[in-house]
């Protein structure tokens, strides 16, 4: 009996002990990350870009209209 506790309490800290990651488990995960993290920057800069256009667009699409009786055009200030 005394001598199946220390293997008995061997066996249960066993599980507790586990291996560090490897190099390669380490840099796959940080390529991962990183790989992540640039398609959100990357849509995150597409989203942006979308808003700028639409909105050049909109700013373009005011510019070219004729001024209304009373105004000035821009082009005469």
């Amino acid at each position: 009996m005394r001598a199946v506790l220390p293997l008995l309490l061997l066996l249960l800290l066993l599980p507790a002990c586990q291996r560090e990651p490897s190099f390669d488990e380490r840099y796959a995960k940080a390529e991962k990350s990183i790989r992540d993290k640039a398609h959100e920057l990357d849509a995150d800069l597409a989203k942006r870009e979308k808003a700028a256009r639409e909105a050049e667009a909109a700013v373009a699409g005011a510019s070219t209209d004729p001024p209304r009786a009373g105004e000035d055009s821009p082009a005469t200030n």
